[in-house]
C-alpha cells in the first residue's frame, strides 16, 4: 500500500485491513486451494506466501465487505487480483481486478497482442479471464521479486505490444524491470488502482486529479465532481446500471454524465477513454 499511499499525498487517511487479519492458522488452512479450485496467492504478515482458493477467498471478501457500515468510509478499495465477483454495496469502491480487466480489454480490442505475467505457473492454465476470451493474449509467470523468472517471462513476451503484471503483489520496481527488458508499455494494477482512487478523491475535494500531460490534466480538471466519480467507474468497466446503483442515482443520469465525459475528454467511446488513460500513464 505504500506506493499507492505515496501517490495520494495528503488527500486521504488510509486504513489498511487484510482479508486474513484476525484469522488463526487453522482458519487460514481452511482457505487453502484444493483440486479444481482456481488459485490466488496472498502474503501473510510474516512475509510468506500462501496459495488460496479463489472461491473461498471471494466468499470471505463478501462477508468482510458486507460487515462494513455504509458510512464508515468514503471509499473502499479491494486490493486483490483474482477476485472477479462484483460485490453488492452502496458505498464507492474500487475493485483492482475489475479495473485491470477494463484497462487490458481497452488495449486488446485494438488487435494488439497482450502479454500477461502471473505470479504462479498454474495460474496460466487456471485463471479464466472472460473479458479477454475474444482477444489474442500470451501468458508467462514470474514469482514476486524473482528477477531470473522475470527475465524469462520478458523474453517469452517480447512480441507483445502491451504487458500486464497480473498481481497487486507486483511493484513499481517490477514494472520498471519488465519495461526495461522488453521496451514495451507495462500495465501495473497498483497504478491503475491509485489513479482510480485519485479520481474519486478529487471529486470529493477540489484538487487537480492526477499528474499527467498538461492537455490531459486540463480535460480531467474540467470535469465536475460527479463526472469524475462516474469516469472512475467507467474506467473500471462498470455498466450504467452498476454505476447508478453504487452512486445512488438514476440510470438516465449516468447516461447523461457518461455522454458529457466523452465529450469533454474528446473521445468517441468508453473503450477509447480507458485507452487514453492507460496510454497516458494513468495505469
Amino acid at each position: 500500500m505504500s506506493e499507492i499511499a505515496g501517490g495520494l499525498g495528503a488527500q486521504a487517511a488510509i486504513r489498511e485491513m487484510g482479508l486474513l487479519d484476525g484469522l488463526g492458522a487453522s482458519e487460514i488452512d481452511a482457505l487453502l486451494t484444493e483440486p479444481n479450485h482456481t488459485t490466488v496467492i496472498a502474503q501473510l504478515s510474516n512475509k510468506s506466501w500462501v496459495k488460496l482458493s479463489r472461491r473461498k477467498i471471494s466468499r470471505l471478501a463478501e462477508d468482510r465487505l458486507s460487515a462494513i457500515p455504509d458510512d464508515e468510509f468514503d471509499l473502499i478499495v479491494l486490493m486483490s487480483t483474482g477476485i472477479f465477483r462484483d460485490f453488492e454495496n452502496s458505498f464507492p469502491s474500487v475493485n483492482a481486478q475489475r479495473a485491470l480487466d477494463a484497462a487490458v480489454i481497452s488495449v486488446a480490442v485494438e488487435g494488439d497482442l497482450v502479454g500477461i505475467i502471473f505470479p504462479l505457473e498454474q495460474q496460466i492454465h487456471e485463471m479464466e479471464m472472460p473479458g479477454l476470451s475474444l482477444f489474442e493474449t500470451r501468458s508467462a509467470y514470474a514469482a514476486h521479486q524473482d528477477i531470473d523468472q522475470f527475465r524469462e517471462a520478458a523474453k517469452s513476451l517480447k512480441d507483445c505490444v502491451y504487458i500486464v503484471l497480473n498481481s497487486v503483489g507486483y511493484s513499481e520496481a517490477d514494472r520498471q524491470l519488465v519495461a526495461q527488458l522488453t521496451g514495451k508499455p507495462v500495465i501495473l494494477p497498483r497504478r491503475i488502482v491509485s489513479n482510480s482512487v485519485q479520481l474519486i478523491l478529487s471529486s470529493m475535494v477540489k484538487t487537480s486529479a492526477i499528474a499527467a500531460s498538461s492537455e490531459l490534466r486540463s480535460k480531467v480538471d474540467a470535469l465536475t465532481s460527479r463526472e469524475r466519480q462516474v469516469m472512475s467507474l467507467v474506467c473500471e468497466g462498470l455498466s450504467n446500471k452498476a454505476i447508478a446503483r453504487q452512486l445512488e442515482i438514476s440510470h438516465k443520469t449516468v447516461e447523461i454524465h457518461r455522454s458529457s465525459i466523452l465529450r469533454k475528454m474528446q473521445v468517441s467511446s468508453s473503450g477509447a477513454l480507458i485507452r487514453m488513460m492507460v496510454k497516458a500513464g494513468y495505469a
